[in-house]
């Protein structure tokens, strides 16, 4: 009994690898996609499923567009295809905000 309940022990990622490695495929699908459409469309059909993390989409849109030096329209126009699609996103949205 107790080597079975030792093989059904959870393990808990302590040191959020996934967290990190959501945050890079977010970071390198904003910066390499052309427009703002290609651009939610990657990240909504991505690899990585957003079931929960929608907050970290938020976060690193904001975080990519406060790196550019001058406002640009494609940050805006994909905060607004986000919230568009989901309310989840615009939630989010006021939170980090």
């Amino acid at each position: 009994d107790e080597a079975e309940a030792e093989r059904q022990q959870e393990i808990h990622d302590m040191s959020e690898a996934t967290k990190t490695q959501l945050r890079r495929t977010l970071y390198l699908t904003i910066m390499s996609s052309l427009d703002f459409e290609e651009c939610a469309h990657k990240i909504l059909k991505g690899p990585i499923p957003l079931d929960g993390k929608e907050d970290e989409v938020c976060n690193m849109l904001i975080e990519c567009c406060a790196q550019s030096r001058t406002y640009l329209r494609f940050f805006g126009l994909l905060g607004q295809r986000f919230c568009m699609l989901k309310r989840v996103y615009q939630d989010d949205f006021e939170v980090c905000f």
